[in-house]
């Protein structure tokens, strides 16, 4: 049974005291069905029911992250964030009730860098929120060994796919085994930072959405994936402002983010080996190609590894040397049932998420 705009409001009315709503616009699609609308008090507000399992299981992580975000941590943020209002259903279909963030999306705008240091400090406020409002299975929760051990096997993988310039494998391999770059303190982080997360006005950065990915972890892997699509010289202006908006015991905090950002260009290619995919094939070379030419002989983009000692030994000319393997080595509640209501038979999800694709045009 399809769930029409007029049947979705009317539920949500007779749900929520004193909501009144003004207007509203059919916004549904494959996955779900939704009325977007605005309310007599100026919010915008989100009706949805969903159709597939995939949804549904997006709409609980929301929910999840929703129900950490509380009024009070909110109150920390210095933007709005989406949050559920009421959850219920409709015959056996359920319903979610989303207050939204208002905004327009920063990929629409013509050039963002003039939100940049808005969305630095944003980042910085997402990072000082405490660790300790998470409690168990609320979000995946990683500590520092756990973020090494990822980027290690990632490596391991580009590796594998002898597609890697051996320059760049080198570069990796000592940060991997530089142990300085890896003594921080996990924070609670968006995990999904793209341009479609971000919602600004004329003031700045007015709202973050799509918090399913949300996690406590290495806040690198947010700032990377704003300073990898960002020219260099731009990208340290953006560090320096998150970092004057949070000072932080983690020094090698940018180097990191600078190398999560580069071996996400390689997950990008060991997607495309995996999938046969000749076309992803290319562009990832193609692009680890350009990183390998912009950080060679570059000490603005070192990540700050310490210079590895020589391995070359002179031997005296009447005693040869040892064998040696010439393969390189390289190192690999509120806990919440949401809103589980049955839903129509759908099908199963099918295999792995796709990555999404690294950006690495400068704006």
């Amino acid at each position: 049974m399809a769930l029409s705009p007029i049947m979705l409001t009317a539920w949500a009315v007779a749900e929520i005291p004193g909501l009144e709503i003004d207007g509203y616009r059919d916004t549904s699609n494959d996955d779900c069905d939704r009325a977007l609308c605005r309310t007599h008090d100026d919010r915008v507000i989100s009706i949805t029911s969903p159709l597939t399992a995939e949804f549904a299981a997006l709409q609980d992580s929301e929910h999840r992250v929703g129900q950490l975000l509380s009024a009070g941590v909110r109150d920390r943020l210095p933007f709005a964030v989406p949050h559920t209002l009421a959850a219920g259903t409709i015959g056996k279909r359920r319903v979610v009730v989303t207050e939204d963030a208002r905004g327009t999306a920063l990929t629409a705008i013509k050039d963002p860098r003039g939100a940049l240091p808005s969305l630095a400090t944003a980042l910085a406020s997402i990072h000082n929120l405490p660790t300790s409002i998470v409690t168990r299975n609320v979000i995946p929760q990683f500590n520092s060994l756990d973020c090494l051990r990822d980027a290690a096997g990632l490596i391991d993988r580009a590796h594998q796919t002898t597609k890697v310039p051996s320059a760049l494998l080198d570069r990796w391999d000592a940060a991997v085994e530089d142990a300085g770059m890896w003594q921080f303190s996990p924070t609670i982080t968006h995990g999904a930072m793209d341009f479609d997360a971000v919602l600004v006005d004329e003031l700045g950065v007015s709202g973050i959405v799509n918090w399913s990915s949300a996690r406590v972890g290495d806040p690198a892997e947010d700032l990377f994936k704003v300073m990898g699509r960002i020219a260099h010289t731009t990208a340290d202006e953006f560090a320096a402002a998150y970092l004057e908006a949070r000072p932080s015991h983690d020094p090698r905090l940018i180097h990191r983010a600078r190398f999560l950002s580069e071996i996400d260009v390689a997950r990008w290619l060991v997607f495309g080996v995996d999938s046969n995919d000749e076309s992803i094939v290319a562009e990832g070379v193609g692009m680890l190609t350009a990183i390998l030419a912009a950080v060679t002989d570059n000490p603005a983009l070192d990540l700050g590894a310490p210079k590895k000692a020589p391995s070359t030994i002179v031997y005296p000319e009447d005693v040869p040397p040892l064998p040696v393997s010439a393969a390189p080595v390289h190192l690999e509640d509120v806990e919440t049932e949401a809103m589980t209501a049955p839903m129509r038979p759908v099908a199963e999800a099918s295999g792995d998420v796709e990555p999404e694709k690294p950006t690495t045009e400068p704006l």
